[in-house]
């Protein structure tokens, strides 16, 4: 009973828990990182704006979409810690699974054994498991813009006409839980094959429980990214890390930026794949989706029922097709 009681109040605690994008810290720092941006000159900065007027727009904060958002951030919330979280806990053993149907399979054991890593060997190790968590949530987020059905379900996520921190929940709970078990499920089986080659003696370097790449990413403005605040990298930085602007871009309504810049930490991927944009300078960005769609997700029930009932439609549209090709 006590269990379920914790999980119900898991949306209060979400603030409160380093790894969740919106800890309390992470919003701290990106509010000293916006007070950096606001002294020395933002590049969308207005001039006659008071600093709290700056951070905190009415226009943004008050906008339906946010005022959606923050109704549906309570849901989705509860979805997550119900369904994902334990799904998510259970994929993790397939690393130790993998490492040993390639024992079996092979009849060696762990060639390169490691019995006592040192600390450069746990940062190699931390590296490798966010490289490939990375590439598995780039190699998702891809596929959900590149296939209609998964592309019905993202577009809760980019219906938002004003994005705000709390716009990373702005997901609907299929894209949550089959994008989790997708990025899991790549990241424990490259594990498990780190495992089988060098042994399960190397744990990831850990900042409040929090891997120490996520935790510094996190806290290194993270939050802007959702955010009506300019930061954008020089060009050489941006082709390695994904920039708050380059992300901003994604969410952008302009042709020029439709499927560009999937990576969530690392920009290399969108490089690797032809899908980079690199700002030159500031660009003046409308978000949400085109030809008036974003109305379609105006509500909490909207967002849970809209993706739904597109995919129906593609389906009759598809059987419609298909009865007059035959006949």
């Amino acid at each position: 009973m006590m269990e379920i009681l914790n999980r119900i109040v898991y949306p209060f605690k979400i603030p409160f828990l380093a790894s969740s994008q919106i800890y309390w810290l992470y919003l701290l720092s990106t509010i000293l990182l916006a007070t950096i941006l606001y002294l020395f000159g933002s590049a969308n900065r207005d001039k006659e704006k008071s600093f709290l007027e700056y951070l905190l727009p009415k226009e943004l904060y008050l906008h339906p979409a946010s005022i959606a958002q923050y109704k549906y951030f309570f849901l989705i919330s509860l979805f997550e810690i119900f369904c994902v979280v334990p799904t998510a806990l259970s994929l993790a053993k397939l690393a130790d699974i993998t490492c040993e149907s390639i024992t079996q399979i092979t009849g060696i054991t762990t060639p390169f054994i490691v019995t006592s890593p040192q600390l450069w060997q746990q940062i190699v190790f931390s590296i490798f498991v966010a490289l490939l968590g990375d590439f598995a949530n780039f190699f998702y987020h891809s596929l959900a813009h590149k296939i209609p059905i998964l592309w019905e379900f993202h577009k809760v996520h980019h219906s938002a006409e004003a994005i705000t921190p709390l716009t990373v929940y702005r997901i609907h709970p299929f894209e949550m839980f089959l994008g989790t078990t997708t990025i899991v499920t790549m990241s424990s089986l490259g594990t498990g094959i780190w495992f089988y080659l060098f042994g399960n003696g190397m744990k990831e370097l850990l900042i409040y429980g929090v891997s120490f790449e996520i935790f510094i990413f996190y806290l290194a403005g993270y939050n802007l990214r959702h955010s009506h605040i300019w930061l954008a990298y020089p060009q050489w930085i941006s082709h390695i890390f994904i920039s708050p602007a380059q992300h901003q871009i994604h969410h952008s309504v302009d042709p020029k930026h439709y499927d560009k810049n999937f990576g969530y930490i690392f920009a290399f991927w969108d490089w690797i794949f032809g899908s980079l944009y690199v700002p030159s300078n500031y660009e003046k960005l409308s978000f949400g989706l085109s030809d008036g769609e974003s109305n379609l997700f105006n509500s909490v029930s909207n967002m849970f029922l809209q993706p739904l009932r597109a995919i129906r439609q593609r389906i009759s549209k598809n059987s419609v097709k298909l009865e007059r090709d035959l006949s």
